[in-house]
């Protein structure tokens, strides 16, 4: 018989920090494992004992039902803890247990590849690379997040692949918008058609392709601007680009309802959820046809070569001027989001949790 974890531990000294991207995931993984197993228990491992407060507000933020089974315990305590499995979200596997089952997400392997050729990122792409291997040889199991990375995994660092147990991420928790106005194109005087990007600024983000298109896009009489949504503004954007900052999910939801498409031109995603999250909220999406991207837009969107600028203005223009096309995109899109939730994301998570304990109990 497969043994059940009733109690698990969870590495969580970056829950309180870590609110998008892995932390959405995350939380999302701790909302439902309860809806599939109710007397299950957690002990979170915080870097220090008075993190516990806020650690408890912001589980009672995920779902009240959380803090009453949850034990909050220094990192220094996971070592020797009595939880059947511990599950490290952070793509490390940092420090080991003693008698309890491992389990570790490595999200992707990003930051171990030459994708930014500065060359003071070799040791730092060195160091990731000796963390993950540490990571994959400790571990009884292994969650990733989509095909592409568990490929990516056997391929750069000899994985087992019958260790990999691939958990795809959703977007059903975001809130869908019905409105028609937005705040933030207000404030920034757009009031019609337009483009969206989304995320961070680093290189394998690729938003220089983005922007060289756009740049095209104008010169062939294609006047639309660019809003960029995200931490803080990039270098080099052009004069089309308008800054939105930070908005908040019901905004974002808005936005990518109203968006021409968002754009999306990375160059290497472990799953690329801003896709999922556009579809789901009812928008079109352009993006990559490289790393996950296309495995998670399947046939619901627009592809283009990462390096090529001139087929992303192609695409941005043909879907500019085809309203029957926005219009098909908008519905398979619904359709290729309504294939993932975070309640199976959570109940495949919950079984590599019992098989890890089995292969533990086999050591």
């Amino acid at each position: 018989m497969t043994p059940t974890a009733q109690h698990i531990g969870i590495e969580a000294t970056r829950l309180l920090r870590e609110r998008r991207g892995i932390g959405r995931y995350v939380h999302n993984v701790l909302r439902w494992i309860p809806r599939h197993r109710e007397d299950v228990r957690f002990t979170l491992f915080a870097s220090r004992a008075s993190d516990e407060p806020a650690l408890r507000t912001l589980l009672d933020t995920i779902d009240r039902s959380l803090s009453p089974r949850t034990t909050v315990r220094d990192i220094g305590a996971l070592k020797r803890s009595d939880a059947d499995v511990i599950w490290y979200p952070w793509n490390w596997l940092h420090p080991r247990a003693d008698d309890a089952a491992m389990v570790v997400s490595l999200l992707d392997i990003a930051p171990m590849l030459q994708l930014d050729g500065r060359w003071w990122k070799v040791l730092k792409r060195a160091r990731f690379r000796r963390r993950f291997a540490s990571s994959l040889r400790a571990a009884d199991l292994v969650l990733t997040i989509s095909e592409f990375s568990a490929r990516e995994l056997v391929q750069h660092l000899h994985a087992d692949r019958s260790r990999i147990r691939v958990t795809l991420l959703a977007a059903d928790d975001m809130q869908r918008s019905t409105s028609d106005h937005s705040a933030t194109l207000k404030r920034l005087g757009i009031t019609g058609p337009f483009f969206l990007t989304v995320g961070a600024h680093d290189k394998r983000k690729n938003l220089r392709t983005l922007y060289r298109a756009m740049e095209l896009l104008h010169a062939d009489g294609n006047i639309v601007p660019l809003l960029q949504a995200g931490p803080h503004r990039a270098k080099g954007a052009p004069s089309s680009v308008r800054y939105a900052g930070y908005v908040d999910d019901a905004e974002l939801a808005t936005l990518y309802k109203l968006a021409t498409a968002l754009v999306f031109p990375s160059r290497y995603e472990g799953f690329g959820l801003p896709v999922v999250e556009a579809m789901s909220a009812g928008g079109r999406v352009i993006c990559a046809n490289t790393s996950s991207l296309p495995e998670v837009v399947g046939s619901a969107g627009l592809l283009f070569p990462w390096n090529d600028p001139r087929a992303l203005a192609m695409q941005m223009k043909t879907l500019l001027h085809d309203d029957a096309l926005q219009a098909q995109l908008t519905r398979d899109g619904l359709r290729q989001s309504q294939k993932l939730s975070w309640s199976a994301t959570a109940r495949q998570t919950l079984d590599a949790f019992d098989e890890a304990m089995m292969h533990r109990a086999q050591r």
